[in-house]
Protein backbone atom coordinates (compact mmCIF):
# COMPACT_ATOMS: atom_id res chain seq x y z
CA UNK A 1 0.00 0.00 0.00
CA UNK A 2 2.61 2.51 0.94
CA UNK A 3 4.78 1.61 -2.41
CA UNK A 4 1.64 2.62 -4.32
CA UNK A 5 1.58 5.60 -2.97
CA UNK A 6 4.97 6.63 -3.38
CA UNK A 7 4.29 5.13 -6.87
CA UNK A 8 0.76 7.68 -7.16
CA UNK A 9 2.79 10.75 -5.67
CA UNK A 10 5.62 10.65 -8.54
CA UNK A 11 3.53 10.03 -11.29
CA UNK A 12 1.97 13.23 -9.98
CA UNK A 13 4.79 15.08 -10.20
CA UNK A 14 5.16 13.80 -13.57
CA UNK A 15 2.05 14.63 -14.57
CA UNK A 16 2.26 18.05 -12.81
CA UNK A 17 5.65 19.25 -14.17
CA UNK A 18 4.26 17.76 -17.54
CA UNK A 19 1.59 20.78 -17.15
CA UNK A 20 3.82 23.34 -15.73
CA UNK A 21 5.95 22.76 -19.17
CA UNK A 22 2.58 23.34 -21.09
CA UNK A 23 1.55 26.23 -19.63
CA UNK A 24 4.18 28.59 -20.74
CA UNK A 25 3.58 26.78 -24.60
CA UNK A 26 0.38 28.03 -24.28
CA UNK A 27 1.07 31.56 -22.91
CA UNK A 28 3.46 32.02 -26.06
CA UNK A 29 1.16 31.20 -28.73
CA UNK A 30 -1.84 33.16 -27.83
CA UNK A 31 0.98 36.32 -26.82
CA UNK A 32 2.07 35.63 -30.42
CA UNK A 33 -1.57 35.12 -32.24
CA UNK A 34 -2.05 38.03 -30.43
CA UNK A 35 0.36 40.22 -31.78
CA UNK A 36 -0.09 38.84 -35.51
CA UNK A 37 -3.64 39.80 -35.17
CA UNK A 38 -2.86 43.29 -33.96
CA UNK A 39 -0.10 44.03 -36.49
CA UNK A 40 -2.86 42.87 -39.27
CA UNK A 41 -5.26 45.63 -37.70
CA UNK A 42 -2.85 48.30 -37.72
CA UNK A 43 -0.94 47.44 -41.06
CA UNK A 44 -4.85 47.79 -41.90
CA UNK A 45 -5.07 51.82 -40.63
CA UNK A 46 -1.92 52.43 -41.96
CA UNK A 47 -1.87 54.90 -45.64
CA UNK A 48 -2.13 52.90 -48.53
CA UNK A 49 1.31 54.40 -50.37
CA UNK A 50 2.85 56.49 -48.09
CA UNK A 51 4.51 58.68 -51.02
CA UNK A 52 1.38 59.45 -53.32
CA UNK A 53 0.50 62.62 -51.65
CA UNK A 54 -2.07 63.56 -54.81
CA UNK A 55 -5.36 64.93 -54.22
CA UNK A 56 -8.17 62.13 -54.70
CA UNK A 57 -11.99 64.52 -54.43
CA UNK A 58 -14.86 62.15 -52.26
CA UNK A 59 -18.03 63.00 -52.37
CA UNK A 60 -19.75 62.37 -48.85
CA UNK A 61 -23.49 62.87 -49.88
CA UNK A 62 -26.34 63.02 -48.01
CA UNK A 63 -28.42 59.93 -46.62
CA UNK A 64 -24.43 58.33 -46.63
CA UNK A 65 -23.90 55.61 -43.93
CA UNK A 66 -20.20 55.08 -42.70
CA UNK A 67 -20.86 51.68 -45.00
CA UNK A 68 -21.53 53.78 -47.98
CA UNK A 69 -18.78 56.18 -47.07
CA UNK A 70 -16.20 52.82 -46.63
CA UNK A 71 -17.07 51.49 -50.40
CA UNK A 72 -16.54 55.02 -52.01
CA UNK A 73 -12.97 55.24 -50.05
CA UNK A 74 -12.72 51.43 -51.00
CA UNK A 75 -13.22 52.22 -54.52
CA UNK A 76 -10.79 55.17 -54.79
CA UNK A 77 -8.15 53.35 -53.47
CA UNK A 78 -7.80 55.22 -49.90
CA UNK A 79 -8.63 52.96 -47.76
CA UNK A 80 -7.37 48.87 -47.38
CA UNK A 81 -10.09 47.03 -45.66
CA UNK A 82 -14.19 48.31 -45.63
CA UNK A 83 -14.87 46.49 -42.33
CA UNK A 84 -11.84 47.98 -41.05
CA UNK A 85 -12.99 52.00 -41.73
CA UNK A 86 -16.35 50.95 -39.78
CA UNK A 87 -15.41 48.49 -37.05
CA UNK A 88 -12.10 51.96 -36.25
CA UNK A 89 -15.35 54.47 -36.75
CA UNK A 90 -17.08 53.24 -34.32
CA UNK A 91 -14.27 52.86 -31.86
CA UNK A 92 -12.94 56.30 -32.31
CA UNK A 93 -14.78 58.86 -29.98
CA UNK A 94 -17.46 61.30 -31.08
CA UNK A 95 -16.95 59.95 -34.72
CA UNK A 96 -18.75 62.20 -37.00
CA UNK A 97 -18.65 62.66 -40.56
CA UNK A 98 -19.94 66.18 -42.89
CA UNK A 99 -22.03 65.98 -46.48
CA UNK A 100 -19.46 68.16 -49.07
CA UNK A 101 -16.83 67.22 -51.12
CA UNK A 102 -13.46 66.19 -49.43
CA UNK A 103 -9.70 66.14 -50.89
CA UNK A 104 -7.70 63.08 -49.85
CA UNK A 105 -4.86 61.39 -50.19
CA UNK A 106 -3.06 57.44 -50.45
CA UNK A 107 -0.38 58.66 -48.10
CA UNK A 108 -3.53 59.61 -45.14
CA UNK A 109 -3.64 57.06 -41.84
CA UNK A 110 -7.03 55.82 -41.70
CA UNK A 111 -7.19 58.22 -38.44
CA UNK A 112 -6.61 61.17 -40.72
CA UNK A 113 -8.83 60.22 -43.05
CA UNK A 114 -11.67 59.87 -40.36
CA UNK A 115 -10.34 63.44 -38.65
CA UNK A 116 -10.54 64.67 -42.35
CA UNK A 117 -14.09 63.58 -43.01
CA UNK A 118 -15.38 64.90 -39.68
CA UNK A 119 -13.67 68.90 -40.15
CA UNK A 120 -17.01 70.56 -41.86
CA UNK A 121 -15.51 73.19 -42.78
CA UNK A 122 -13.17 70.84 -45.11
CA UNK A 123 -16.91 70.10 -47.15
CA UNK A 124 -19.49 72.47 -47.98
CA UNK A 125 -20.49 75.50 -46.01
CA UNK A 126 -23.24 74.19 -43.39
CA UNK A 127 -23.70 71.79 -40.68
CA UNK A 128 -24.64 68.39 -41.17
CA UNK A 129 -25.70 65.22 -38.48
CA UNK A 130 -23.89 62.14 -38.68
CA UNK A 131 -26.13 59.02 -37.41
CA UNK A 132 -24.13 56.04 -36.96
CA UNK A 133 -25.00 52.64 -37.51
CA UNK A 134 -25.91 51.11 -34.01
CA UNK A 135 -26.51 54.47 -32.32
CA UNK A 136 -29.14 54.12 -29.98
CA UNK A 137 -31.44 57.07 -29.03
CA UNK A 138 -29.37 58.22 -26.17
CA UNK A 139 -26.11 58.23 -28.30
CA UNK A 140 -28.12 60.22 -31.00
CA UNK A 141 -28.86 62.99 -28.02
CA UNK A 142 -25.47 63.02 -27.06
CA UNK A 143 -24.09 63.66 -30.34
CA UNK A 144 -26.93 66.55 -30.77
CA UNK A 145 -24.99 68.57 -28.10
CA UNK A 146 -22.60 69.34 -30.61
CA UNK A 147 -25.25 70.75 -33.03
CA UNK A 148 -27.77 74.32 -32.57
CA UNK A 149 -30.44 71.70 -31.83
CA UNK A 150 -31.91 70.81 -28.32
CA UNK A 151 -31.03 67.54 -27.11
CA UNK A 152 -33.63 67.40 -24.44
CA UNK A 153 -36.78 68.27 -27.04
CA UNK A 154 -35.08 65.55 -29.01
CA UNK A 155 -35.53 63.04 -26.33
CA UNK A 156 -39.09 64.49 -25.39
CA UNK A 157 -40.18 64.29 -29.21
CA UNK A 158 -39.13 60.55 -29.65
CA UNK A 159 -42.09 59.85 -27.11
CA UNK A 160 -44.07 62.28 -28.10
CA UNK A 161 -47.44 60.45 -28.88
CA UNK A 162 -49.02 63.48 -30.77
CA UNK A 163 -45.96 63.83 -32.94
CA UNK A 164 -45.50 60.56 -33.52
CA UNK A 165 -49.59 59.85 -34.35
CA UNK A 166 -48.57 62.20 -37.00
CA UNK A 167 -45.76 60.63 -38.49
CA UNK A 168 -47.45 57.33 -37.91
CA UNK A 169 -49.99 58.82 -40.50
CA UNK A 170 -47.48 59.61 -42.97
CA UNK A 171 -45.70 56.20 -42.37
CA UNK A 172 -48.27 53.93 -41.82
CA UNK A 173 -46.36 50.67 -43.67
CA UNK A 174 -43.54 51.11 -41.34
CA UNK A 175 -44.95 53.15 -37.93
CA UNK A 176 -47.23 50.40 -36.33
CA UNK A 177 -49.16 50.52 -33.11
CA UNK A 178 -46.82 48.24 -31.33
CA UNK A 179 -44.28 51.49 -30.66
CA UNK A 180 -46.87 52.88 -28.16
CA UNK A 181 -46.43 49.15 -25.74
CA UNK A 182 -46.13 50.16 -22.15
CA UNK A 183 -42.46 48.52 -21.82
CA UNK A 184 -41.13 50.78 -25.07
CA UNK A 185 -38.52 52.56 -23.95
CA UNK A 186 -38.12 55.31 -26.69
CA UNK A 187 -40.97 55.18 -28.97
CA UNK A 188 -38.47 55.81 -32.17
CA UNK A 189 -36.20 53.52 -30.98
CA UNK A 190 -34.59 52.35 -34.30
CA UNK A 191 -36.70 54.26 -36.51
CA UNK A 192 -34.38 56.76 -37.22
CA UNK A 193 -32.63 55.83 -40.52
CA UNK A 194 -28.07 55.64 -40.26
CA UNK A 195 -27.29 58.61 -42.89
CA UNK A 196 -25.79 61.90 -43.01
CA UNK A 197 -28.32 64.37 -42.82
CA UNK A 198 -28.14 68.33 -43.86
CA UNK A 199 -29.08 70.69 -41.17
CA UNK A 200 -31.14 73.54 -42.96
CA UNK A 201 -31.01 76.97 -41.40
CA UNK A 202 -34.46 76.39 -40.46
CA UNK A 203 -34.26 72.74 -39.22
CA UNK A 204 -35.86 71.62 -36.16
CA UNK A 205 -35.89 68.77 -33.90
CA UNK A 206 -39.42 67.93 -35.83
CA UNK A 207 -38.30 68.19 -38.82
CA UNK A 208 -34.75 65.94 -38.23
CA UNK A 209 -36.84 63.39 -36.94
CA UNK A 210 -39.04 63.17 -39.71
CA UNK A 211 -36.42 63.22 -42.47
CA UNK A 212 -34.80 60.48 -40.29
CA UNK A 213 -38.41 58.37 -40.30
CA UNK A 214 -38.73 59.02 -43.88
CA UNK A 215 -35.33 57.08 -45.01
CA UNK A 216 -36.67 54.47 -43.06
CA UNK A 217 -39.40 53.84 -44.59
CA UNK A 218 -37.98 54.58 -48.38
CA UNK A 219 -34.84 51.69 -46.90
CA UNK A 220 -36.53 49.35 -44.39
CA UNK A 221 -40.04 48.39 -45.40
CA UNK A 222 -38.46 47.13 -49.05
CA UNK A 223 -36.60 45.01 -46.94
CA UNK A 224 -39.26 43.82 -44.73
CA UNK A 225 -41.33 42.83 -47.59
CA UNK A 226 -38.76 40.95 -49.09
CA UNK A 227 -38.16 38.97 -46.29
CA UNK A 228 -41.74 37.73 -46.24
CA UNK A 229 -41.23 34.67 -43.76
CA UNK A 230 -42.65 33.38 -40.84
CA UNK A 231 -40.26 32.85 -37.82
CA UNK A 232 -40.30 29.76 -35.88
CA UNK A 233 -40.78 31.19 -32.34
CA UNK A 234 -40.92 28.50 -29.56
CA UNK A 235 -42.13 25.75 -32.06
CA UNK A 236 -44.63 27.45 -33.96
CA UNK A 237 -43.93 29.61 -37.17
CA UNK A 238 -45.69 33.21 -37.00
CA UNK A 239 -45.92 35.90 -39.63
CA UNK A 240 -43.35 38.95 -38.03
CA UNK A 241 -44.38 42.24 -38.00
CA UNK A 242 -42.17 45.18 -39.18
CA UNK A 243 -41.94 46.14 -35.71
CA UNK A 244 -40.19 42.39 -34.09
CA UNK A 245 -38.29 42.37 -38.05
CA UNK A 246 -36.77 45.76 -36.73
CA UNK A 247 -36.15 44.62 -33.13
CA UNK A 248 -33.89 41.70 -34.17
CA UNK A 249 -32.18 43.73 -36.73
CA UNK A 250 -30.81 46.25 -34.16
CA UNK A 251 -29.33 43.32 -31.74
CA UNK A 252 -27.94 41.86 -35.01
CA UNK A 253 -26.73 45.50 -35.72
CA UNK A 254 -25.15 45.51 -32.04
CA UNK A 255 -24.00 41.87 -32.23
CA UNK A 256 -22.09 41.56 -35.56
CA UNK A 257 -18.72 43.40 -36.56
CA UNK A 258 -17.77 41.27 -39.90
CA UNK A 259 -20.35 41.11 -42.67
CA UNK A 260 -19.28 37.88 -43.63
CA UNK A 261 -20.41 36.80 -40.13
CA UNK A 262 -23.34 38.51 -40.27
CA UNK A 263 -25.91 35.45 -41.48
CA UNK A 264 -24.62 32.86 -39.65
CA UNK A 265 -25.09 35.33 -36.12
CA UNK A 266 -28.59 35.59 -37.35
CA UNK A 267 -29.14 32.01 -37.42
CA UNK A 268 -27.65 31.70 -33.84
CA UNK A 269 -30.68 33.95 -32.77
CA UNK A 270 -33.34 32.29 -35.43
CA UNK A 271 -32.60 29.00 -33.68
CA UNK A 272 -32.60 30.01 -30.48
CA UNK A 273 -36.28 31.74 -30.76
CA UNK A 274 -37.05 28.64 -32.26
CA UNK A 275 -36.20 26.56 -29.77
CA UNK A 276 -37.76 29.11 -27.10
CA UNK A 277 -34.05 29.87 -25.57
CA UNK A 278 -33.02 33.45 -23.72
CA UNK A 279 -31.25 35.54 -26.62
CA UNK A 280 -28.38 36.10 -24.05
CA UNK A 281 -27.18 39.28 -26.20
CA UNK A 282 -24.81 41.86 -24.07
CA UNK A 283 -26.03 44.59 -26.10
CA UNK A 284 -29.77 43.95 -24.63
CA UNK A 285 -28.42 44.71 -21.51
CA UNK A 286 -26.65 47.39 -22.25
CA UNK A 287 -29.59 49.08 -23.39
CA UNK A 288 -31.71 47.91 -19.92
CA UNK A 289 -28.93 49.79 -17.69
CA UNK A 290 -28.93 52.98 -20.62
CA UNK A 291 -25.12 52.10 -20.99
CA UNK A 292 -23.14 53.72 -24.17
CA UNK A 293 -19.73 51.68 -24.14
CA UNK A 294 -18.20 48.60 -22.25
CA UNK A 295 -19.56 45.27 -21.98
CA UNK A 296 -22.06 44.30 -19.37
CA UNK A 297 -21.14 43.61 -15.69
CA UNK A 298 -22.99 41.07 -14.32
CA UNK A 299 -25.53 42.61 -12.14
CA UNK A 300 -26.30 44.60 -15.36
CA UNK A 301 -26.80 41.31 -16.93
CA UNK A 302 -29.32 40.20 -14.17
CA UNK A 303 -31.14 43.49 -14.16
CA UNK A 304 -35.04 43.53 -14.16
CA UNK A 305 -35.82 44.97 -17.53
CA UNK A 306 -37.91 43.72 -20.43
CA UNK A 307 -35.41 44.64 -23.09
CA UNK A 308 -32.63 42.00 -21.14
CA UNK A 309 -32.39 38.90 -22.60
CA UNK A 310 -30.63 37.19 -20.39
CA UNK A 311 -33.47 37.27 -18.17
CA UNK A 312 -36.29 37.21 -20.57
CA UNK A 313 -37.43 34.42 -23.39
CA UNK A 314 -37.80 36.15 -26.93
CA UNK A 315 -37.81 39.83 -28.25
CA UNK A 316 -37.20 42.74 -26.04
CA UNK A 317 -40.04 45.09 -26.58
CA UNK A 318 -38.50 47.04 -29.78
CA UNK A 319 -35.57 47.52 -31.15
CA UNK A 320 -32.25 49.03 -29.68
CA UNK A 321 -30.65 51.23 -31.90
CA UNK A 322 -30.51 52.62 -35.87
CA UNK A 323 -30.21 50.01 -38.07
CA UNK A 324 -28.44 49.89 -41.34
CA UNK A 325 -28.91 47.49 -44.52
CA UNK A 326 -26.79 44.89 -43.98
CA UNK A 327 -28.46 43.66 -41.00
CA UNK A 328 -31.00 43.69 -42.49
CA UNK A 329 -29.85 41.57 -45.83
CA UNK A 330 -28.23 39.37 -43.28
CA UNK A 331 -31.48 38.57 -40.94
CA UNK A 332 -33.31 38.20 -45.11
CA UNK A 333 -30.11 35.59 -45.98
CA UNK A 334 -29.87 34.13 -42.66
CA UNK A 335 -27.71 31.11 -42.86
CA UNK A 336 -29.26 27.40 -42.24
CA UNK A 337 -27.20 26.07 -39.57
CA UNK A 338 -27.95 24.49 -36.47
CA UNK A 339 -25.94 26.63 -34.28
CA UNK A 340 -27.37 28.29 -31.16
CA UNK A 341 -24.11 29.88 -29.76
CA UNK A 342 -21.11 31.91 -30.86
CA UNK A 343 -18.61 34.40 -29.13
CA UNK A 344 -16.29 37.17 -30.47
CA UNK A 345 -12.72 36.51 -29.31
CA UNK A 346 -11.17 38.84 -27.07
CA UNK A 347 -7.79 38.98 -29.38
CA UNK A 348 -9.23 39.68 -33.01
CA UNK A 349 -12.91 39.74 -32.49
CA UNK A 350 -13.67 37.20 -34.99
CA UNK A 351 -16.66 34.60 -34.01
CA UNK A 352 -16.91 30.96 -33.13
CA UNK A 353 -19.81 29.27 -33.26
CA UNK A 354 -20.90 26.49 -31.71
CA UNK A 355 -24.12 23.63 -31.59
CA UNK A 356 -23.96 23.21 -28.06
CA UNK A 357 -22.71 24.46 -24.05
CA UNK A 358 -20.16 22.63 -24.13
CA UNK A 359 -18.34 23.03 -26.94
CA UNK A 360 -19.46 26.77 -26.40
CA UNK A 361 -17.63 26.74 -22.86
CA UNK A 362 -14.45 25.19 -24.71
CA UNK A 363 -14.30 27.68 -27.08
CA UNK A 364 -14.77 30.60 -24.26
CA UNK A 365 -11.69 29.45 -22.43
CA UNK A 366 -9.71 29.27 -25.79
CA UNK A 367 -10.80 33.11 -27.17
CA UNK A 368 -12.18 34.85 -24.37
CA UNK A 369 -9.75 36.58 -21.51
CA UNK A 370 -11.08 36.30 -18.22
CA UNK A 371 -14.02 34.24 -19.20
CA UNK A 372 -16.71 33.35 -16.12
CA UNK A 373 -18.80 30.17 -16.96
CA UNK A 374 -22.65 31.20 -16.51
CA UNK A 375 -25.79 29.22 -17.42
CA UNK A 376 -26.68 28.06 -20.67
Amino acid sequence: MREDKIRRRKELRKKNRKRKSIIPIILTVFVVVGIAVLSIFYYMTTPVDKSNNKDITVEVKENYGSARIAQELKAKGLIKNEEVFKIYSRLTPNTTFYVGSFKLKQSMSLSQIIQELGAKNKGKTGNTFALIEGDSILKISKNLEKTKLDPKEFLEKVNDGVFIKKLQAQFPELITDEIYGKDIKYALEGYLYPAIYDLKDDETVESLITKMVKLSNEKIVPLYKKNNKSWNIGGQNKQVSIHQYMTLASILEKESTKSDENRLIASVFLNRLAQGMRLQTDPSANYAADKLTGAPTQAELSLNSPYNTYTNIGLPPGPISSIGSESFEALNNAENTDYVYFLHATKDGKAYFSKTYPEHEKLAKEHIEGYIPSSS
